[in-house]
C-alpha cells in the first residue's frame, strides 16, 4: 500500500479498554478515560472485542483481525498487558474461506462456546473453545440464515433469545429468535422485524443489566456503518419493545470516525472492565485533509475537467 492509498484508507479499527461498569455507563450516559491497544502491526487492524479473561497482569480478548490488503476477517485471541495495554501475544482462533467477525461467546454447562458472525456462509455456527490449543472446534449450526452480529441472551435455565440483523438488510432490520438451548435450533419469535431503525437495529455487543433493567447496545449506522453506539433499554422481550436511552460517539482523535461493540467483564475481585472498538483514518491528519469538503470539491472539479478534456471514446 503506497502513501496515497494509506491517506485514502478510512477503516483503521482498534480496540480500547476502560474501567467501567454497566451501572456507571447508564448513570454517566457516556465514557471517559479509555486506553487504546498498543500493537506493532501496520498491515492489519482489530475490532469486535469480547473480553474472555482478566488476571492481575493480563487481559485476554477475542477479536476480529483483518489484513488491510486482504479484506476477509478471521478470529484471534489477544493477550494484552493489563497496565500498559500493549499486545503481548496473539493466537488465531478460527479462519475460514468466508469472512468472520464478532466473536461473541457464552458459558454453558461448564464449557465456553463462541458463535461468531459468518453471514457470508449463510448460517450461524456455535463452536467449543479449546483453551489448550487456542482454537475453536466442533461447530454446530444453530440457525440456517445469513445473520449479522447475532447476540444471545439467557433468560432462564432453558430459555435463550437471540437478536440479529440478516441479509440483505443488515443495518436496519433486527429479528428475534428463541431456543431452549444455545445449541439451537433457534426459531423466529416473529416473522416481522422487532426493530427497523438504522440507528438502533444491528447489535453492538452483549445484552446487559443495570438496576434490574435490561439493556442492549446497538449500532447507529445512519451516517455510515459503525459510526456510533445506541444504548437501548429493553422494556419487554415478547412482544419486543425497546427505546434509545443515549448514544456513545467516537472517543478519540485518531479513531474519530466511529465507535462500536461495547462489552463488560467483572473480575473475581469485583473490578469492572469495558472494551470497545473504534475506527478512523490510517493516516489521521492527512486523511482528514484529503476527505475535507474543500479538498473533495477541488478533486471533483479536477475530475470534471479531465472528463471534458479527455472524453472516453
Amino acid at each position: 500500500m503506497n502513501l496515497f492509498e494509506q491517506i485514502q484508507y478510512s477503516q483503521n479499527w482498534n480496540i480500547c479498554f476502560c474501567t467501567l461498569s454497566e451501572e456507571e455507563l447508564i448513570a454517566n450516559k457516556g465514557i471517559d478515560g479509555v486506553q487504546w491497544l498498543k500493537h506493532p502491526y501496520k498491515d492489519r487492524w482489530f475490532a469486535d472485542p469480547f473480553i474472555f479473561s482478566v488476571t492481575e497482569k493480563e487481559i485476554i480478548v477475542f477479536v476480529e483481525e483483518l489484513m488491510i490488503e486482504k479484506p476477509k476477517g478471521y478470529l484471534v485471541e489477544l493477550i494484552v498487558n493489563r497496565q500498559t495495554k500493549k499486545l503481548i501475544n496473539r493466537h488465531v482462533l478460527l479462519e475460514l474461506s468466508t469472512h468472520l467477525s464478532y466473536p461473541a461467546y457464552l458459558r454453558y454447562k461448564g464449557r465456553l462456546y463462541v458463535y461468531p458472525e459468518n453471514g457470508a456462509s449463510g448460517k450461524l455456527n456455535i463452536y467449543e473453545y479449546d483453551a489448550e490449543r487456542h482454537t475453536l472446534i466442533n461447530p454446530i449450526c444453530v440457525l440456517d440464515e445469513a445473520l449479522a452480529d447475532a447476540t444471545i441472551l439467557q433468560v432462564g435455565e432453558n430459555e435463550f433469545y437471540l437478536i440479529a440483523t440478516k441479509a440483505p438488510d443488515v443495518q436496519e432490520k433486527a429479528y428475534l429468535y428463541k431456543a431452549f438451548s444455545p445449541m439451537g435450533p433457534f426459531v423466529s419469535v416473529s416473522e416481522e422485524p422487532v426493530q427497523m431503525n438504522r440507528n438502533c437495529s444491528r447489535p453492538a455487543g452483549n445484552w446487559f443489566k443495570s438496576a434490574h433493567k435490561l439493556f442492549r447496545p446497538a449500532q447507529d449506522c445512519v451516517r455510515g456503518y459503525g459510526r456510533a453506539i445506541s444504548i437501548m433499554r429493553v422494556d419487554c422481550l415478547t412482544p419486543f419493545k425497546e427505546q434509545i436511552v443515549f448514544t456513545i460517539n467516537p472517543l478519540s482523535f485518531r479513531y474519530n470516525k466511529g465507535i462500536h461493540t461495547i462489552n463488560f467483564f467483572h473480575t473475581d475481585k469485583g473490578e469492572n472492565i469495558a472494551v470497545l472498538a473504534g475506527y478512523g483514518y490510517l493516516r489521521p491528519i492527512l486523511g482528514r485533509i484529503y476527505y475535507s469538503k474543500g479538498v473533495r470539491a477541488v478533486i471533483s472539479v479536477m475530475k470534471k475537467i479531465h472528463r471534458t478534456c479527455f472524453p472516453v471514446m
